[in-house]
């Protein structure tokens, strides 16, 4: 009976001791500690590697096509913004992937992608369909001319013909959203 109250009892003063204050250190010191822990943390956090990161992009991808289709703009221009947030995720976490050497994936992906995003925007913004339609082939041109610069000739994107998930409602909200 008394084991489980001398381990709480050890844990309880484990616990003080470690929220006890450390004696200040010079700031400099200070935030180099902090620094490297934030780079052990990185160094181990968890990192999808490419392929994966691109499955979410091609999801996505298809989201944007099925909500600009039924002109649910409110719904494209969360689309859109979530795929530009893909493929921020994918520079940033394979900035120097191999599969562009001696390019960089970093300077590659932004470069191809760019001008058809914007005019995603732009579509989106104006409620056109037709400009949705030519800047969305624009995009998947640019995504399947990348995968032709990386060596990948098989990977070609297109419109979608069936969504991958059928659990998300396309139609805008009746007499809601964005016209």
């Amino acid at each position: 009976m008394l084991r489980p109250y001398r381990d709480w009892l050890a844990l309880m003063v484990a616990a003080c001791a470690f929220a006890a204050p450390l004696p200040a250190a010079a700031p400099d010191a200070e935030i180099a500690a902090l620094k490297q822990q934030i780079a052990e943390l990185k160094q181990h956090a968890y990192h999808p590697e490419l392929g994966e990161q691109m499955l979410g992009i091609q999801i996505r991808h298809a989201r944007l096509w099925f909500a600009g289709a039924a002109r649910n703009w409110t719904l494209a221009a969360y689309e859109l913004q979530e795929l530009k947030e893909a493929f921020d995720a994918v520079v940033e976490q394979n900035p120097e992937h191999a599969v562009f050497q001696p390019q960089r994936l970093a300077d590659v992906l932004p470069a191809m992608t760019r001008a058809p995003v914007a005019a995603l925007r732009d579509a989106i913004d104006r409620a056109s369909k037709p400009e949705f339609e030519r800047a969305y082939d624009a995009l998947s041109a640019a995504c399947t001319g990348c995968h032709r610069a990386a060596g990948n000739d098989f990977l070609v994107i297109q419109r979608p013909t069936a969504p991958l998930l059928d659990n998300l409602r396309v139609a805008p909200p009746a007499g809601g959203g964005r016209k």
